[in-house]
């Protein structure tokens, strides 16, 4: 039954990821959020500085430290240039990745990607639309952008000839010069053309049209759930879940992201619940899976001594969200016995940390959590200092024990495979 289920899995599952990791549009996405991460923490940290620390209502409004109030347009510019220009980065990064690792104008890829974004927006509210509501244009000019100049490069006739004693990069430069100027004149004319005749950009109606609806679904209740039930099957069948639903999750939490921190600089609750300080509280406690609670349950009732050796080994990494030790030393992959709650556990306090943020107890993340940092400091901090992420933190790796104890239990009486003896 057991071997049934799993053939099933890679059935369905495996031709997925298989194109995830595969598809270079998919990896340009992934790998450019992943570049991106320090600086999206860089902002969402200046937000947090400014709120407790700048602004008249943090430190600034105690006698002797009102000068402070001076620099808070220094943090409100980090906030910017971090977090609202972050589809201008995107697509920046997406265009230099799609060049290709070997393209001597990998530079040049990406340049006339970022000026063709810009192109398009618009116009009368440039700054505005540089956010994450402008991500999907972003995706789609780097891709398309890409393609054009690619091919357009590929044509010797409208290439320009330097003569050899020009340096490579002046040469390289003129060689492109046509291709690019095609390319972003392409955009120009389209983005003209659609004003002209409807009076819209084109970010207006992709966000309406895309962004808005596929940041609902996937950042829903019920897609949320559905994320973390795949991730943790993919765990289970020996593959990094979190990474292979990265390219899906990660555009939806940073405009999450940015419309909390949008919120709170305008003085509104944020209400994005599905961020990745989230994740790291709900989802991914001490590992995929919550497997601290596992690890926890195995040193109070396991009677194997190689259970609890492995345990003890792995519970560092664990603090610190790290979970492969426990996964794949235990092993939790391809266990029978520990499929069920390493699945059911993630989506139980998944949906509670929905209710816990939708019911406004704990209000939602607008600071980037920041992986690898040590459980409770990790969550204080991304939860801008609440006790009720504290508190969270207890809950969650309570439930995750209960849940997991009746299968220590059973895993007793079972062999190193995992099957009962």
């Amino acid at each position: 039954m057991l071997e049934k289920f799993t053939k099933a899995l890679e059935r369905i599952l495996m031709p997925i990821t298989n194109y995830m990791n595969n598809n270079k549009y998919v990896l340009a996405i992934r790998d450019s959020f992943t570049i991106m991460m320090p600086i999206v923490i860089i902002g969402s940290f200046a937000l947090l500085f400014n709120i407790l620390i700048f602004s008249p209502t943090g430190l600034a409004q105690f006698k002797g430290f009102e000068w402070l109030v001076n620099y808070s347009s220094i943090m409100s510019t980090v906030v910017t240039a971090g977090i609202n220009c972050m589809s201008l980065w995107i697509v920046f990064l997406m265009g230099y990745s799609l060049a290709g690792k070997d393209n001597p104008a990998k530079l040049l890829h990406a340049l006339v990607a970022t000026v063709s974004f810009l192109v398009v927006s618009d116009q009368e509210n440039l700054l505005a639309n540089l956010g994450a509501t402008s991500l999907f244009l972003a995706f789609i000019v780097s891709i398309t952008s890409s393609l054009i100049f690619s091919k357009l490069s590929t044509i010797k006739k409208i290439k320009i000839k330097l003569p050899d004693s020009v340096p490579p990069m002046v040469s390289q430069s003129f060689n492109s010069l046509i291709p690019a100027w095609i390319t972003v004149t392409l955009f120009g004319i389209f983005a003209g053309t659609l004003f002209g005749t409807t009076g819209l950009y084109i970010n207006t109606l992709i966000y309406n049209v895309i962004q808005v609806p596929f940041n609902q679904i996937v950042g829903s209740q019920l897609g949320v759930s559905i994320i973390v039930v795949l991730s943790q099957l993919l765990w289970w069948m020996g593959i990094h879940g979190h990474m292979a639903m990265n390219v899906i999750a990660k555009p939806v939490r940073a405009a999450a992201l940015a419309a909390n921190i949008a919120a709170v600089a305008a003085g509104i609750v944020p209400k994005e619940f599905y961020t990745l300080a989230y994740v790291h509280l709900f989802t991914n406690l001490g590992g995929s899976g919550i497997v601290i609670s596992l690890a926890l349950s195995i040193l109070a009732f396991s009677n194997k001594s190689e259970y609890k050796d492995i345990t003890k080994v792995s519970m560092i990494p664990l603090i610190c969200g790290i979970s492969e030790p426990l996964v794949f030393g235990l092993p939790i992959m391809l266990n029978p016995i520990f499929l069920i709650p390493f699945v059911l556990v993630p989506l139980i306090t998944a949906n509670i940390g929905y209710y816990a943020i939708t019911s406004g107890f704990l209000t939602a993340a607008y600071v980037e959590s920041v992986a690898g940092m040590p459980l409770g400091l990790q969550q204080i901090l991304a939860f801008s200092g609440q006790w009720q992420a504290l508190l969270m933190i207890v809950i969650v790796i309570a439930v995750g024990f209960i849940l997991y104890t009746p299968f220590v239990i059973l895993s007793n009486k079972t062999n190193s495979q995992g099957y009962i003896n």
